[in-house]
């Protein structure tokens, strides 16, 4: 049995301060069987993700690389364009989560493609389906992005609680295979603080370049200096950047209808959202969801 490294052993020493400003939370977990919509396709995949093979298969390409995993095993998918396709009587346990730097860098870049035994890292599977369980019971109407779910103070901090303790033993086990995190570069201080609002502003809400420049005391050119700077977009673009991947992500992975996706991101109606969808994509929801035909992935995977 493999033992996982300790997270200190192979991340650097920044303050806390620096730490505080990673961006780390779950995203979906599921535990089940795949439905047949789900279990083969192109998918455009922006989270990390492990899955941890219970019954089946799977295989995952991305270029020329190939990854596979069966029964008993962790794969940790490499994200990007990837194509992915499970064996009919595929069951999984699927932990997406996001952790980012304010730069936009991962902090886990190195982890695509690793294949675990689950008995080499059974602390995973011990963190992973309490985990399961709670979104289970707490969330089991949302669909493809926990953080736009409603919940009560006391069960976001259990989630918290259960995500952090997933989160280090992921990192853990990943440092046991030779994955070094990331440390971030260096960011000014007043665009870290306009990152972290905008990654917690809902997705219906729209933005107010003026209002959140002087949360962060600069004026609104100054900002989006700031902005372009870093991530090559205003902070308009860059709030827009999220909404768009939600909108990808939930395309592909959601049976709910366009209506109801453009609700989610404030739009008022369904035109409105295809015009804005298309100008982003360069094709509508429903040419996007028909070319991820068959299987495009759906939360069940």
């Amino acid at each position: 049995m493999t033992a996982s490294a300790p997270v200190s052993a192979v991340a650097p020493l920044v303050p806390l301060a620096e730490w505080a400003s990673l961006h780390a939370h779950l995203v979906w977990v599921y535990d089940g069987p795949v439905s047949p919509q789900g279990r083969r396709g192109k998918v455009s995949a922006f989270d990390l993700t492990a899955w941890l093979i219970r019954e089946g298969q799977v295989t995952v390409k991305l270029g020329t690389q190939t990854w596979r995993a069966t029964a008993g095993e962790w794969l940790f998918p490499p994200p990007g364009e990837r194509w992915q396709e499970f064996s009919p009587d595929a069951r999984l346990l699927s932990v997406r989560f996001r952790a980012q730097w304010p730069t936009g860098e991962d902090l886990l870049p190195a982890n695509t493609g690793q294949r675990i035994p689950v008995n080499e890292a059974p602390e995973l599977l011990r963190a992973a389906v309490p985990l399961a369980r709670f979104v289970q019971q707490r969330f089991h109407k949302a669909e493809t992005d926990l953080m736009q779910a409603s919940a009560a103070l006391a069960d976001h901090l259990r989630l918290q609680t259960l995500f952090s303790r997933w989160f280090e033993t992921a990192v853990s086990v990943l440092a046991a295979q030779g994955l070094v995190p990331a440390h971030t570069g260096k960011i000014d201080d007043r665009l870290r603080s306009a990152v972290r609002r905008l990654d917690h502003q809902p997705l219906a809400a729209p933005i107010n370049e003026t209002t959140l420049a002087r949360a962060v005391g600069l004026s609104v050119s100054q900002l989006n200096r700031l902005f372009l700077g870093q991530f090559g977009v205003t902070s308009r673009g860059y709030f827009e950047r999220r909404r768009h991947r939600h909108a990808l992500t939930a395309l592909q992975e959601s049976p709910r209808v366009a209506k109801e996706i453009a609700s989610d991101l404030g739009f008022s109606s369904q035109p409105h959202f295809s015009a804005w969808f298309r100008r982003k994509q360069g094709v509508s929801p429903r040419e996007f969801r028909n070319a991820r035909k068959p299987g495009r992935q759906n939360p069940r995977g």
